[in-house]
């Protein structure tokens, strides 16, 4: 068409771009592969808990497998040393044994029998020197040990505050009653005790006895077993 200046006008109408259909599909793929790769990290992270999980109760298992071994071997390793002492005869110390010269090796403890006189307290503090403590009766087995080692009489860890208090252990136990039959219950101010004959006897402390002491013993030398 013409204008007024004889110029032709061209009527050019832009047309706009149509929209594809791949657009809307590309972005739904990314969020399916987004979701995937959640679920992947997510299922990831549950299985590397998983496997600590494992790996711990698995190490607990063998810890505890070792340490019932190891205990094991150490009864197996105590009860041959303590046969062998038992056949060597029971005054000669064996070289497997654990404790120290003229200490005696019983259970798990060794025993010190002391042919010095000295007061309740005095004995006490020599055990004391010694890196142990006046003995201690728990049992029938150490009662029987002790009633066959010695025929003596020697001071024990028992006492009590006075006349009206219970008696009671070093270490502030209380004498199992079928264990320990007392030889009377002891007039006022005999507050400490002695073993003679498989019983324990109340009396004054200030009197003079010999002593027991004992101590745990260490693991026997099992290089001397063989």
């Amino acid at each position: 068409m013409q204008d007024e200046d004889g110029y032709v006008t061209l009527n050019v109408k832009t047309e706009k771009p149509a929209l594809t259909s791949g657009a809307p599909a590309a972005s739904s793929l990314w969020r399916v592969m987004a979701l995937i790769l959640l679920v992947l990290c997510i299922g990831m992270v549950f299985g590397l808990v998983a496997l600590g999980i494992l790996s711990i109760t698995q190490q607990h298992n063998l810890r505890a497998e070792n340490e019932h071994l190891s205990g094991t071997l150490k009864q197996l390793a105590r009860k041959v040393c303590q046969d062998l002492i038992k056949q060597s005869g029971q005054e000669e110390r064996h070289q497997c044994s654990p404790c120290e010269k003229n200490w005696r090796y019983h259970g798990d403890s060794c025993y010190g029998f002391f042919r010095h006189n000295l007061t309740w307290e005095e004995s006490k503090k020599y055990c004391i020197d010694t890196s142990a403590t006046l003995l201690k009766i728990p049992s029938q087995n150490i009662l029987q040990y002790l009633t066959s080692r010695t025929g003596l009489i020697r001071w024990v860890g028992l006492s009590r505050q006075n006349s009206k208090e219970a008696w009671m252990w070093e270490d502030g136990s209380v004498p199992s009653k079928n264990v320990i039959k007392f030889s009377g219950n002891g007039t006022e101010n005999m507050n400490c005790a002695y073993f003679h004959n498989g019983k324990i006897h109340p009396t004054f402390c200030e009197n003079k006895h010999y002593l027991m002491c004992e101590r745990k013993a260490g693991m026997p030398k099992v290089d001397q077993l063989l």
